[in-house]
């Protein structure tokens, strides 16, 4: 071990050496020290740019730890944007100031600069309309960090980080795949945005079942909602106090204290869908408990069956009239085909 250490330390030696030995050959044979010797012209405008740097980097400490303070009271989400534009528009501020110190024609300078954005123009357009993308999630705000997001045709998730070229997504296909979606902003600007968190994180979802028309619908529809209302009833009950006396982003929509139900005909049977609220991030665990817990209490009853794929072959007959009111007048036989 010693020894790889003492071998390891003489190559390192060695190497330090060669280098010195290359860089004197190459000031000597190229005159650096007259180019140094040139630089003391421009001490003046060095010193000032120095100075430049140095504050700018002490007033952007002091700037973002007293937004970093300010935001935490009010939203944190927001302060990883509001910095990054700080950052941008400083330097930005500084460079212009430095350029002034160096440059004496500025007109000059002024014009050649256009000729170079010009081109670079037609070289980055792509950057440039992430760039652009950028500004718009700023000054527009359609979602903030942890915000869960959908963005047409291309993916969704929870918003870990705002770039001036890329959204980064924790992505969500129902629930939590694990894997990180970078997105190019440009995207912000041509495709629709869903933001499932914007004001609430609470979003209508639902659960639908089919159940015979042979079966007693209203049985089914009690069942079912209270189902449903011992999930979530709770829940809902607390939040229709809560936004009755709190301004919201649709002030005009209905309150809900409890699921609703929604029916109607489909071919197989009498669609029954609960609609209740739920917390977007807990969309998939919710929904699992209402299933299971109607599942539940359908087990117990023999007059609801939930529908499935099947064929039934019904014959008319003077005789044999069925009391079902669905069958009125009518002798049925129902031939079964599984799936």
């Amino acid at each position: 071990m010693a020894e790889k250490t003492l071998i390891l330390r003489t190559k390192f030696i060695i190497k330090v050496v060669i280098l010195l030995g290359i860089l004197y050959y190459l000031s000597m044979k190229l005159n650096f020290y007259q180019y140094l010797l040139k630089l003391g012209n421009y001490s003046n405008q060095i010193i000032i740019l120095i100075a430049l740097i140095l504050g700018t980097l002490i007033f952007l400490d002091i700037t973002l730890e007293l937004l970093r303070k300010y935001f935490e009271k009010v939203d944190i989400r927001e302060y990883p944007i509001v910095a990054s534009v700080v950052k941008y528009a400083t330097w930005f501020g500084v460079i212009l100031i430095a350029t002034s110190v160096v440059y004496k024609d500025v007109g000059s300078l002024v014009m050649s600069l256009g000729l170079v954005g010009a081109a670079l123009t037609l070289a980055l357009q792509k950057p440039i309309m992430n760039f652009v993308g950028w500004l718009t999630i700023v000054f527009t705000h359609p979602f903030k960090i942890n915000d869960r997001i959908y963005i047409k045709d291309i993916g969704g998730g929870d918003v870990y980080k705002i770039g001036t070229m890329y959204v980064s997504l924790r992505e969500v296909d129902g629930e939590p795949t694990g894997r990180s979606l970078n997105i190019p902003n440009s995207y912000i600007l041509t495709n629709p945005v869903i933001n499932f968190s914007k004001g609430s994180p609470y979003v209508w979802d639902n659960v639908k079942v089919t159940i015979t028309y042979e079966s007693d619908w209203r049985k089914a529809e009690k069942l079912i909602l209270e189902a449903c209302d011992e999930v979530v009833g709770k829940e809902m009950r607390k939040l229709a106090k809560i936004w009755k006396n709190k301004p919201r982003i649709f002030p005009k929509s209905k309150i809900y204290d409890k699921p609703v139900i929604r029916m109607r005909f489909i071919d197989n049977g009498v669609e029954i869908k609960v609609r209740y609220l739920v917390n977007v991030f807990e969309w998939a665990t919710v929904k699992t408990k209402i299933i299971k817990n109607i599942l539940s209490k359908l087990e117990e009853v023999d007059d609801v069956e939930i529908a499935y794929p099947h064929m039934e072959v019904i014959y008319r007959q003077k005789s044999g009239v069925v009391d079902n009111p669905f069958f009125k007048g009518k002798r049925k036989t129902t031939i079964k085909f599984m799936n």
